[in-house]
């Protein structure tokens, strides 16, 4: 039937067998059994071989994944590669009507079930239970009826497919009542087996003679090793002698270098020999692989343990059940069972290793403890049973022990029992923990994971504590960590499933960390409170249920010199260095417990830099696998960003570290100032010294900017609040600095209102809490940098300026003219019709008549002549009781009312004022009713009122003086606006008309603002269209000798266009990809070219008579050219500047700094004299290659440039003193702007960034701005609806040429709509211009002929204009200093400047200088125009 040439019984190729059998299975006499049998074999021989390498117990993956070079995984693929075979052993085989269906009834149906249950168990590792057993029909049905009444061994067979099933918990609601019925007769059957499995166990023992055993010391069968002879395995009560000195233990599987380990034994031996009180005899079975004269046959079973799948055994029967069991064990429907047949004792009996001698016995009977003891019943019964010494006793290292740290988790995760297990025998506790500590080293993943969950849960328990410091157990779980191979270098790529597992345990150990120093800071906490003494200190509840209050109270209290034996080990074994490589390297994990691992490995540096040696650690470089070493702050910074792992947590476990660092405060409860000498060899460092080096090092790492741009997060809306509150605490710490300070000042954040509008309202309605912390510690924030206390203004309404005006106010000296607040007061006196009154006060102050006057407003109420008392709130700067006052009554005048009276001209008095001291003079005289004869008695004097009314005129004035003339009641205060005396005006009419008597410019100022006149026009004057076969333009630049017009293509090609005609005059191929720079030099002989990707990224040309290739930099994203010589270039390669040598082009030297700020948009450039270099914010001495100074990362792009009056940097919004290193001030204007500057160095021209970072020169803004190079102030911004590539101004400072493509999705825009356009300074577009751009027409003919000068013949013709009309006005004016503007254009520019003038008060140095001078100097950008 099989075939002669076919030998079933030798056959080993499992593929051979299955193809034979796809051949021969449908002949009608075909017999399945030898088939399914030989299978079986093959399959169980595998399995054995497999499960001798020691597999993780609790791994369920496939073992063609778990062991990938082995020979079972493959069967098993192969085995479920064949779909008729898989299907008629699930659906066919196992049928007890196979035979009979086929017409065979007088067939066995009994061996067929038996031989297709035993493959079917044999290949339960490659099955989906899942889908097998819920698509088979009725096939669950017939093994629970197997499982009950069928005989061996078809009866295990089923009982183990059945525990397959149940652990899917579909199948098992499915069959609730099934499994009701039959788990009491599988724990009755459980007992008779075990039964008879112990008797013959005790039998065996009796009469087994061990070889060899002759040869075996008498210490060694004390000192543990395996001897079935020894008496019972227990923990005795009292010590008979002194444990070996190896005694706990074990083969360290995964331990560091052999001096290492020797070095820990010797030292855990000495704490052992030094605490006899708690030793702890343990005649436990250990593998000793000096001494040992064991064999393997004998360890085996002891460590790795079999199950004999056929023939049958009684410890295959037992382990089938308990897997039943385990997979049941959770549900509590059937605990009442496990109660009533006294599961615990089953278990507790088949873990004894002396007697069973079967590992793999005792590791199912511990699969389904860890089941029970998610029940408390059960914990109690357990402990009761005196079951956690049994648990202790398993040998080590073996199966059941990896088994035993699921069941100390799961105790673990019981506060009752543990609480219940540390309050008992200490000596059982210390073994437990010792157990615990061996299983971080031991061989099995699962094993170090659930040992590392029970410290995590465990930690916060005094006396596991105590004794897992005292065992160094520290070390072992860092060394969880520290060995695996994502860390090392020289470890090749993982597989995934590995690099799966060791991320689990990164995740795990960290967590635990986490629990370990949160336990520690609990217990310093508690210490500072028992040092205290006083039952009623503050100390005594200083413990919170926040970790963070917690360690906020630790950075007030702990004193800076405490010791910490905890984190010092950290220190030592490197710890923080290995939480910043998770952190850093999480970066590029995928897991899903990523955000886990990084938070929990933040939050141990949160807990642990409450110490300052650990702050410190932070400031040291991390050498990260893969990647460049970075500072620890670095690190962190970026974790709170969102940069590592977008997640909230994250951001607020690394803000809280941040916070830890620069929060501190500078003097400490307990520190002794005396202490911290400086005279000696070794210096101490103070907390001061160490709050500059963390605020240093944050500065450095852009910690500034970070924190910045948190404050101003909206997402995710749901911890934005948090994160803003957290972030402005940090800003609080780093304000302290006087160097943050100073930076601070000058952002927009505050000298714009930009923070009170935060301070307003919350991100989201329901976080008001957290937003109450963000206000607070934003008002702190601005007192901090403002270096004053909160200034007499709503505190959640007030910005720099302010507050400066305040200020200046406060100090301001108020004083009026007393006569007049007579004259006031008589006036009031006559309006009320006290005349008799009013003489009085007239005759003896000497005061001028005044006619009786009635207020318009007065109402009589009651009675004719009483007027109704007014109330008016009292200002909140005056400190004035509010107090009531009756509605009181005047009298007429008895006094003579036609008496002669002196002619006097009558004085107006301001209403305002008049109101304001009835208002103010109303609350302050009300009397209390309960007053006799209504006698008022007024808390402030009238010289209070009126001050107070003054001092808030004062206070409106937008620029007031500390320093103020006499107050005139009568007319309404404001301070004059600063502005030098003989001002040019701001209208260029009457400004042109004062040249004569205030030459050149009409008066200071002048020339500023004919500068600001003339930039703020733009005409295009000549358009360049690309060809039909050209690619779109890029950049473009001035030539040398200003005749053509340089422009790069996104080919890489480099044309040529006549400036005056626009004719393409040449075009050289000079790279492979998009050209972003060309830069000639001064005489035209030399040109460099950048390009996007493609190599050659720069390029150095000859531009003689042949345009030719000079030296290509195959690596250098930009080159540029020295400034005063130009005989030098300068490359940037990310944050690494070379300067090259023009004539060699050699290398002179490399500048790479080493803590980069990696801006996106870097470029390194020479100052004006070639003495320094700019580049990725730090400034380099060229001359000795060393550092200045790196300034401070504010932007995310721009490294910045040098400013032409070699004093200043600007970088995008940025402006930095070069002298003090200070940042002189922020323009808002230039924010994410590339600045060039015009050749006058008078006139800044900035172009935004495109928005997105990756498009290489890719600009979506369509506007360029123009501000004044010396004030900052802005010109103008200049919308010409298409997106801007590049901008370059001529040496004459008169023509600007600009690349224009229509913006679209794509990087380099439409290819049909990109040019090249050319605008002339000064000019006023016309009103048809417009249309005529679009359409791209030639220029007017009259543009044509003027050749490009028809700027200084308008403004010729427009000045003769002029002065026709001025006839009077003196004839000699001087030279032409500058180019006009038509006519049409003066009255519009004369109103925009009259609006805005602030920009004249912005620069004091402008101001003070001489005007002639000034003038002279600013005149100077147009003296091309005179020629």
């Amino acid at each position: 039937m099989e075939g002669s040439s076919f030998d079933l019984a030798t056959a080993t190729d499992i593929s051979t067998i299955l193809r034979q059998w796809e051949e021969n299975h449908q002949v009608y006499s075909f017999d399945p059994v030898p088939w399914l049998n030989r299978l079986a074999d093959l399959v169980e021989g595998e399995t054995e071989l497999y499960m001798k390498m020691d597999p993780d117990p609790f791994d369920d993956r496939h073992p063609s994944r778990s062991d990938p070079t082995g020979n079972l995984g493959h069967m098993l693929k192969t085995i479920f590669k064949r779909d008729t075979f898989v299907n008629k052993l699930i659906g066919e085989y196992s049928r007890e009507n196979y035979w009979s269906r086929l017409g065979q009834p007088d067939r066995d149906v009994n061996t067929l079930n038996v031989a297709a249950t035993r493959l079917l168990l044999d290949v339960v590792p490659g099955l989906e239970a899942s889908i097998v057993f819920q698509e088979a029909e009725g096939l669950i049905t017939k093994l629970f009826s197997w499982a009950e009444k069928a005989p061996n061994p078809l009866q295990t067979y089923a009982t183990g497919l059945l525990a397959t099933a149940m652990e899917v918990s579909e199948i098992a609601g499915n069959h609730k009542d099934k499994n009701m019925h039959l788990v009491p007769i599988m724990l009755e059957r459980l007992r008779d087996i075990l039964n008879v499995f112990l008797e013959e166990k005790k039998k065996e023992k009796i009469t087994s003679v061990r070889p060899f055993a002759m040869f075996q010391s008498k210490s060694q069968l004390k000192d543990g090793t395996i001897n079935v002879e020894s008496s019972e395995n227990r923990l005795d009560d009292e010590p008979d002698e002194d444990p070996p000195t190896d005694a706990p233990s074990s083969v360290e599987i995964f331990a560091p270098p052999k001096k290492k380990i020797r070095r820990r034994k010797s030292r855990r031996d000495d704490e052992i020999k030094t605490s006899a009180s708690t030793q702890i005899k343990l005649d436990i079975p250990t593998v000793k692989e000096e001494s040992s004269n064991s064999s393997w046959a004998e360890l085996e079973v002891n460590l790795i343990g079999t199950i004999q799948i056929h023939p049958l055994t009684d410890s295959t029967k037992m382990i089938m059940i308990f897997r039943y069991l385990a997979s049941l064990g959770e549900y509590q429907d059937l605990l009442g069972h496990c109660i009533e047949h006294n599961a615990i004792d089953l278990i507790l009996r088949s873990i004894d290793l002396k007697i069973t001698g079967d590992s793999r016995l005792a590791f199912e009977a511990l699969k389904y403890l860890s089941t029970l003891l998610c029940h408390k019943r059960f914990v109690q019964d357990f402990l009761c049973s005196d079951g956690l010494r049994k648990l202790l006793v398993i040998p080590r290292p073996s199966i059941a022990a990896t088994g035993v740290s699921l069941c100390l988790y799961f105790l673990a995760c019981s506060e009752d029992a543990m609480e219940r297990i540390c309050s008992g025998d200490q000596r059982v506790v210390e073994h437990m923990v010792i157990f615990a500590m061996w299983l971080l080293e031991c061989g099995h993943e699962s094993g170090r994971w659930n040992a590392t969950l029970f410290f995590a849960v465990t930690f916060k328990l005094a006396v596991i504590l105590d004794l897992f410091d005292k065992n160094d157990g520290l070390r072992l779980l860092y060394n969880a960590i520290a060995t695996l191979s994502i860390f090392n270098d020289d470890e090749g790529p993982l597989d995934e499933d590995k690099e799966y597992v060791e991320k689990q345990s990164v995740k795990h150990v960290c967590s635990s960390l986490k629990r370990y120093f949160e336990a520690h800071m609990i217990r310093k906490l508690q210490l500072l409170a028992e040092n205290v003494g006083s039952p009623t200190n503050s100390y005594q509840n200083m413990v919170k249920d926040n970790m963070y209050d917690n360690i906020q109270l630790l950075l007030e209290f702990l004193p800076f010199r405490a010791k910490w034996p905890a984190i010092d080990r950290f220190l030592s074994l490197n710890g923080i260095h290995q939480m910043l490589k998770i952190i850093a390297m999480a970066y590029d994990w995928t897991f899903n417990g990523r955000s886990e691992t990084v938070r929990s490995a933040l939050e141990v540096l949160a807990l642990v830099s409450v110490y300052p040696r650990a702050q410190l650690a932070l400031c040291e470089k991390v050498d990260v696998p893969f990647e460049n070493s970075a500072v620890g702050i670095h690190i962190v910074l970026g974790a709170s960003e969102g940069e590592i792992v977008n997640d909230s947590e994250v951001q607020k476990a690394a803000l809280n570290a941040i916070i830890n660092c620069v929060c501190a405060p500078k003097y400490r409860i307990g520190d002794d100032v005396s202490n911290m000498q400086w005279g000696t060899k070794k210096k101490s460092r103070s907390p001061e010294d160490l709050l500059e080096k963390m605020w240093e090092c944050v500065r450095a790492n852009n910690g500034i900017m970070v924190l910045l741009q948190l404050l101003l997060t909206k997402a995710p809306i749901t911890d934005a609040d948090s994160i803003r509150a957290l972030a402005c605490q940090a800003l609080c710490g780093l304000a302290r600095s006087a160097k943050v300070t100073q930076i601070m000042s000058q952002l927009p954040l505050f000298t714009s209102g930009q923070l009170q509008v935060l301070i307003r309202e919350p991100i989201l309605q329901d976080k008001r809490q957290e937003h109450v912390k963000f206000q607070k510690f934003a008002i702190e924030l601005l007192e901090r940098v403002l270096g004053k206390s909160k200034p007499a203004l709503n505190e959640f309404d007030y910005s720099l300026d302010r507050i400066r005006r305040a200020d200046i106010v406060a100090q301001t000296r108020i004083s009026f003219n007393e006569k007049q607040l007579l004259m006031l007061i008589q006036q009031h006196l006559l309006s009320r019709g006290f005349g008799i009154a009013a003489d009085a006060l007239q005759k003896e102050a000497d005061l001028p008549y005044q006619q009786p006057r009635i207020l318009a407003r007065s109402t009589v109420v009651g009675t004719p002549g009483a007027a109704r008392a007014r109330t008016f709130p009292v200002n909140h700067g005056a400190s004035l009781p509010n107090r009531t006052v009756s509605n009181c009554q005047s009298t007429p005048s008895n006094g003579p009312s036609n008496s002669p009276r002196p002619t006097v001209k009558r004085i107006k008095t301001p209403r305002a004022l008049q109101k304001a001291v009835e208002n103010q003079l109303a609350p302050v005289l009300k009397v209390a009713p309960d007053r006799p004869n209504n006698e008022a008695k007024p808390s402030a004097s009238l010289d209070d009122i009126v001050k107070e009314y003054l001092m808030n005129q004062h206070s409106l004035c937008r620029n007031p003086m500390v320093t103020c003339p006499e107050f005139d009641l009568f007319v309404p205060h404001k301070c004059p606006d600063p502005k030098p005396r003989g001002s040019a005006p701001t209208n260029f009419t009457m400004r042109y008309q004062r040249r004569a008597l205030y030459p050149p410019a009409g008066g200071p100022m002048g020339a500023m603002l004919d500068r600001h006149l003339v930039y703020s026009r733009y005409k295009p004057s000549r358009t360049i269209k690309q060809g039909d076969s050209d690619s779109a333009f890029t950049c473009a630049t001035f030539s040398a000798c200003e005749q053509f017009v340089m422009v790069g293509t996104q080919t890489g090609d480099l044309k040529l266009f006549n400036k005056m005609t626009g004719a393409d005059e040449a075009t050289y191929t000079c790279h492979d990809s998009a050209i972003f720079k060309i830069e000639p030099n001064r005489d035209g002989s030399l040109v460099l070219t950048s390009s996007s990707w493609r190599r050659p990224l720069s390029a150095l040309w000859s531009m003689g008579e042949f345009f030719d290739l000079k030296y290509s930099f195959d690596d250098e994203e930009s080159l540029e050219f020295s400034k005063m010589t130009q005989d030098k270039v300068v490359g940037t390669r990310n944050e690494v500047a070379t300067i090259y040598d023009v004539n060699t082009g050699q290398s002179v030297m490399s500048l790479k700094p080493t803590s980069s700020n990696a801006y996106t948009r870097n470029q390194a450039t020479f100052n004006d004299t070639d003495d320094l270099i700019l580049s990725d914010g730090v400034l380099w001495d060229v001359t000795s290659g060393k550092v200045i100074h790196k300034f401070d990362k504010l932007n995310q792009q721009l490294s910045g440039v040098f400013h032409p009056n070699g004093l200043e940097i600007v970088s995008s919004a940025e402006v930095w003193d070069l002298r003090t290193f200070h940042l002189l001030r922020t323009v808002p204007t230039l924010a994410q702007c590339v600045p060039s500057f015009s050749h006058s160095s008078k006139i800044m021209f900035g172009i935004p960034l495109d928005k997105e970072p990756d498009d290489e020169g890719m600009h979506s803004d369509s506007s360029f701005r123009v501000l004044d190079a010396q004030t900052y102030s802005q010109i103008a911004t200049i919308d010409i609806k298409k997106s801007i590539y590049s901008l370059s101004i001529d040496t004459d400072d008169l023509t600007l040429v600009l690349v224009e493509n229509t913006a679209r999705d794509d990087v380099y825009g439409d290819l049909s709509e990109s040019i090249v356009r050319l605008y002339d300074i000064g000019r006023q577009k016309d009103e048809d211009q417009q249309a005529e751009q679009e359409e791209e027409e030639e220029t007017d003919e009259d543009d044509d002929e003027d050749g490009g000068s028809h700027t200084f013949s308008e403004a010729m013709s427009f000045l003769e204009d002029i002065q026709s009309l001025q006839s009077d006005s003196n004839s000699d004016n001087g030279p032409l200093s500058l180019p006009s503007v038509p006519s049409s254009s003066v009255s519009s520019y004369s109103s925009n400047s009259d609006s805005d003038s602030s920009w004249i008060t912005e620069d004091s140095d402008v101001q003070d200088r001489p005007s002639n001078d000034e003038d002279q100097g600013d005149n100077d950008v147009f003296s091309a125009l005179n020629s």
